[in-house]
């Protein structure tokens, strides 16, 4: 797993989304400023550079939108990352509430972060059908932020939930910046210890490349610790459901 002090390489798309999350940190974000990706305007040259000289041992797509939004027209941008994921002996991971329907693109990552809401029915019913297919390639936990609104009791429905299907890794993620919703995870994490279960906390565990403007951040929010601590600050009046 990745620390601040042994951060990963994410490349940060946005391609859009269904605007259906129940929290969402991009759409007031500062570098992002809901500016999308354009394929043709990707520096693949320096990409490639900080590609090569990340030390990490995977490469992650993330977002901005979600990564495998409209999936189906960005499968050359899918190749392209992978061929240098190859290239340099990496990884390929993905955070993600899509699955698209192509084993043979699911295929090429290592893992599936896949974010599901506690009453997403739909996207349930998806992955009990996929799981035994997914499982036979690449691995698959399953990602929930806990929000202000959530409990102790609705945490561990939401575990069973996902162990009837026959999920073995689930994370419940800390929320950026919002007071009530941080306070909130800090008093449930230490109350639910189960196997495959974790709590993790807010923090800066990668390097960014944003493919929006070309450049590469050490922090989400920004260049320094400074400028992630201004907009923590912010994010506690901003809301952040869109769904």
């Amino acid at each position: 797993m990745y620390t601040e002090n042994n951060k990963g390489f994410t490349i940060i798309t946005n391609f859009g989304c269904d605007n259906h999350c129940k929290y969402c940190i991009t759409r007031s974000h500062p570098i992002l400023q809901n500016a999308v990706t354009d394929k043709s305007k990707i520096d693949w040259e320096y990409l490639e550079k900080c590609i090569s000289e990340s030390e990490a041992p995977t490469i992650n797509l993330s977002g901005g939108g979600d990564p495998f939004y409209d999936w189906r027209n960005n499968i050359d941008f899918y190749n392209r990352v992978y061929d240098l994921a190859v290239k340099y002996h990496k990884k390929m991971d993905i955070h993600t509430r899509v699955l698209p329907d192509d084993i043979e693109l699911i295929a090429k990552f290592r893992k599936i972060a896949l974010s599901i809401e506690n009453n997403d029915i739909e996207a349930v019913k998806k992955l009990k059908y996929m799981l035994p297919i997914i499982e036979k390639t690449t691995m698959i936990r399953i990602i929930n932020v806990l929000d202000e609104r959530m409990t102790r009791e609705s945490c561990i429905q939401y575990i069973n939930q996902m162990h009837d299907i026959g999920v073995k890794q689930i994370t419940f993620r800390q929320m950026f910046g919002n007071r009530k919703a941080y306070q909130n995870f800090l008093k449930i994490k230490d109350t639910i210890n189960m196997p495959g279960v974790l709590f993790l906390p807010d923090g800066e565990y990668h390097n960014y490349y944003f493919t929006t403007n070309n450049k590469l951040y050490p922090y989400f929010f920004g260049y320094t610790e400074e400028d992630r601590k201004v907009w923590m600050k912010k994010y506690e009046d901003i809301e952040q459901y869109c769904g």
